[in-house]
């Protein structure tokens, strides 16, 4: 066991127990037994007397990617010290603690750091400048947006950038008034414009109001709205305000202190994007509909599909993007969209669209800028959402996986344009969980600047040695502007993601027994008969070199705490779907005869 991950060993002998070589076989060939201690979610104990009458003591460890790996292990002394151990790397409550600072350390005192000029890949003012909005870097006194010196030491808005882009005519006392009416602060901010091309038209993100049930009033809320819609001119046409919520939930969210806009001039539409608990309960039971597949039986696949949610709630995001990037550029107005916080929902449309409607974002550099800037800059909360050190709260929730798949779906439906294939959506599914990289250990920029000298960027490395490994060879760089469709016969399931740890068609032979080894430093079998069935097998994330480096919050009670997609009294799932109880995506029982700790 190392800061990294967890490693097991079993003799040999034990993994021809109960005929269970060749699961065991093929989850070490695709690397199921990799275990980095950010995927661990839950570790637990139990003792079990079996039907002779003997007592097992069982350890089964839940990871973040629906692997779930049971042990049984001879004494309670094993059983402690695994639960120590595992428990102290995964959530150390610290996340100094974490992996990705003591690789860093290693690094410094070895002299091999390279190159770290991820951490400076994305620079807010070059690309606003890139827009055509006005800068100090590049005057653009024709456009009515302006990088606004406000937020430069996060005193408007903690969770948001250090450079923010504001309405022209808009003076500083008043947006400090809106963001005082805003939750959180998070008052609207330029996301993108589309330059003097589109007469700047532009997309906007904020967060709910706190009018609250008694309809407290802020004039200069209304003042900036009108603003943006009026942007260059006397603009007659309505601003497009999409509330990416529920109806249902933005009323549930205003009898909480919340609201949402009722201003003239303002058409304001529901996206229905459910929230985090949805999303998760989507996930697990998408989870559970993979743990039940098998090649061998008709099953139910479709209709646990169906019944999960999951792509329900991938149509409502594209549905949103496709509104907002339809209004901005064929009518060439602006937009404005938030959720309740405006760093879940918000995030994920609003960079949906930019990949629909921004060339530059489609190239590999472009997507690695896209992902810094509107969930690491804009506060995405990582470190809360995916329990990056700590035990999971209720506010866990996969929201950046969900966006991912998204991602996916305009891959497949426009393949040429785009310069960077899924390979490197399948290493950031991977990656947000690894604690290798300081990139995600934070839930907003102004936390991440102190992570920025002690860790690892990740847009260093695939940038670096592993740029080629997830270029698209099909790419043409061509100028075009992207409509996804909606219509859900048009999805394509993400199999590299879904079905990297499940068997689908025949387990390959094991080849023939030899002298005792541990199961993780077992040799794979010389020739494995082809599978034409089976997908791609994804390498390792992990080099030799990486692997050779080695390194309390008490657990939640609250049901539901002040978030970004809280809903009180709001069902946490699908309307009319069960509660899903999600088996594990795979369980292996092996005796561990040595455990390496």
């Amino acid at each position: 066991m190392t800061s990294l991950q967890l490693s097991f060993s079993a003799k040999r002998s034990t993994l021809h127990q109960r005929g269970r070589c060749q699961d065991l076989m093929w989850m070490r060939g695709v690397k199921y037994f990799d275990v980095p201690f950010g995927l661990v979610e839950t570790i637990k104990d139990e003792k079990l007397v079996t039907v002779t009458g003997a007592t097992e003591l069982r350890v089964t460890i839940t990871c973040k990617d629906l692997r779930c790996l049971i042990f049984l292990l001879k004494s309670e002394q094993e059983a402690r010290l695994l639960l120590e151990s595992v428990s102290s790397f995964s959530t150390p409550g610290n996340p100094a603690m974490l992996f990705a600072f003591k690789h860093y350390d290693a690094l410094r005192k070895e002299n091999l750091l390279q190159d770290q000029s991820g951490w400076s890949l994305y620079d807010a003012e070059q690309d606003y400048a890139r827009m055509g909005v006005d800068t100090p870097l590049i005057p653009s006194p024709q456009c009515p947006w302006r990088v606004s010196e406000l937020n430069r030491q996060y005193r408007l808005c903690g969770s948001y950038p250090s450079v923010v882009v504001m309405p022209r005519r808009m003076p500083d006392q008043a947006l400090r008034e809106v963001a005082a009416f805003r939750k959180r602060g998070r008052l609207p901010a330029l996301s993108w414009c589309g330059g003097p091309e589109l007469g700047f038209a532009s997309l906007w993100r904020c967060s709910q109001t706190t009018e609250g049930l008694m309809g407290s009033k802020c004039v200069e809320d209304q003042s900036m709205l009108n603003a943006i819609r009026l942007g260059n001119g006397e603009a007659e046409r309505d601003l497009l305000l999409i509330d990416l919520r529920p109806k249902v939930s933005a009323w549930v969210n205003k009898a909480g202190g919340g609201g949402f806009e009722s201003y003239p001039k303002c058409r304001m539409i529901w996206g229905g994007i459910d929230n985090i608990h949805v999303v998760r309960d989507a996930w697990r039971a998408m989870g559970s509909a993979v743990a039940r597949l098998q090649d061998a039986q008709v099953g139910s696949w479709l209709k646990d599909v169906a019944n999960s949610g999951w792509y329900d709630y991938i149509g409502a995001i594209l549905s949103c993007t496709l509104k907002a990037v339809t209004e901005i550029l064929t009518f060439k107005s602006n937009v404005v969209i938030h959720c309740s916080d405006g760093w879940d929902r918000t995030a994920q449309v609003a960079s949906l669209s930019m990949l629909c409607m921004d060339p530059h974002y489609r190239t590999q550099v472009g997507f690695l800028k896209l992902v810094q800037k509107e969930w690491c800059s804009f506060g995405h909360r990582f470190r809360t959402r995916l329990g990056i050190g700590d035990v999971p709260s209720s506010e866990y929730s996969p929201v950046i996986i969900q966006w991912l798949e998204c991602v996916f779906q305009l891959l497949h439906q426009f393949p040429s344009a785009f310069e960077f294939s899924a390979d490197v959506l399948l290493r950031l599914a991977e990656e947000v969980f690894t604690n290798r990289f300081g990139t995600f250990f934070c839930d907003n920029e102004q936390e991440r600047k102190s992570m920025e000298a002690h860790t690892l960027s990740l847009w260093s490395t695939l940038l670096g040695e592993d740029f080629e490994s997830w270029r698209n060879p099909g790419y043409k760089a061509e100028r075009v502007k992207l409509y996804p469709s909606i219509c859900q016969a048009n999805y394509s399931i993400w199999e590299a993601y879904w079905f990297r740890f499940t068997a689908r068609g025949d387990v390959p032979e094991p080849s023939s027994p030899t002298s005792p080894s541990t199961a993780a430093e077992e040799a794979p079998p010389a020739a494995p008969p082809p599978e034409p069935e089976e997908i791609e097998r994804e390498p390792s994330l992990f080099s030799p070199a990486e692997l050779a480096v080695a390194p309390t919050k008490p657990e939640p009670t609250q049901i539901f705490a002040e978030d970004d997609d809280e809903d009180i009294f709001a069902k946490h799932s699908k309307p009319g779907a069960k509660e899903a109880k999600v088996p594990a995506l795979s369980e292996v029982e092996a005796k561990v005869e040595t455990a390496e700790l």
